[in-house]
């Protein structure tokens, strides 16, 4: 095999190769959100050229088109945007240890405190309330300056909210997970706040652990960061052992 053979066979494998993670790339993009799909839009952009420039070897190789500067041009945007799709998909390295699950466990006298701290800094909220109604946690907030206009609420505290950006969901772990998926889908969500875990109805004692681990699971699938609020008197030491080995971290320093 002469060396023009095997460069013309080297390009085709390459063209191929290229179509295929273009193909990859591109289903892959379809199925992430915002900042994340914008690293696989760069890197897919990066492929297309890295095609294009083993189209135009593979052209010229056999004589189908002159020589030209078409090559090392596709090159150059191939290596571009390959570095930028690269940098950008850190943020997904980097935030898949944010889509970890907490559970954070505190005491009635702490709660409105840790509770404050946890929101203040975070975008993109969505808020689970099983206990206290929509009013009251708005309330709260309200007091520490802390603007809710931007959380989505799901109220299954047993009362009606009638704001554009709250829903009233039935407090039993079908519709929850039900009425959360949904949310988690249409909306950019990036943290999801379930206050309180002991407040779960048409659930036992011993099932509680297990529904924090399904939703969980529901809201690490969407991309999601979860925080599970655990009030300490609630809660027994067994179902706080259970749940803290069923998260990622647990939050807090109160003693069980």
């Amino acid at each position: 095999m002469d060396l023009l053979t095997a460069s013309g066979l080297l390009s085709i494998i390459g063209f191929c190769f290229g179509l295929f993670t273009i193909g990859i790339v591109f289903a892959i993009m379809k199925r992430t959100k915002s900042a994340i799909r914008q690293g696989f839009v760069f890197l897919l952009i990066g492929m297309i050229a890295f095609v294009l420039l083993e189209t135009f070897k593979i052209f010229e190789l056999f004589l189908i088109l002159p020589q030209t500067i078409a090559p090392e041009l596709f090159t150059i945007v191939f290596i571009f945007f390959l570095v930028i799709g690269l940098y950008k998909l850190k943020t997904l390295i980097k935030n898949l240890s944010d889509f970890g699950q907490a559970f954070l466990i505190t005491s009635k006298d702490k709660y409105e405190g840790k509770l404050v701290d946890l929101v203040k800094n975070i975008r993109g909220i969505c808020y689970l309330t099983l206990e206290v109604p929509y009013e009251k946690i708005v309330d709260v907030f309200d007091l520490y300056g802390i603007d809710t206009s931007g959380f989505q609420f799901l109220d299954a505290s047993g009362g009606d909210c009638n704001a554009k950006n709250c829903v009233t969901v039935k407090n039993n772990p079908s519709d929850i997970k039900s009425s959360l998926d949904r949310i988690l889908k249409e909306k950019d969500i990036k943290c999801v706040i379930v206050d309180n875990v002991s407040a779960v109805k048409n659930i036992e004692k011993f099932e509680m652990p297990l529904f924090v681990q399904d939703t969980a699971s529901l809201i690490k699938s969407n991309g999601a960061q979860g925080f599970f609020i655990g009030k300490i008197e609630s809660l027994d030491k067994q179902t706080i052992n259970d749940i803290s080995m069923l998260v990622d971290r647990v939050l807090g320093e109160e003693k069980w």
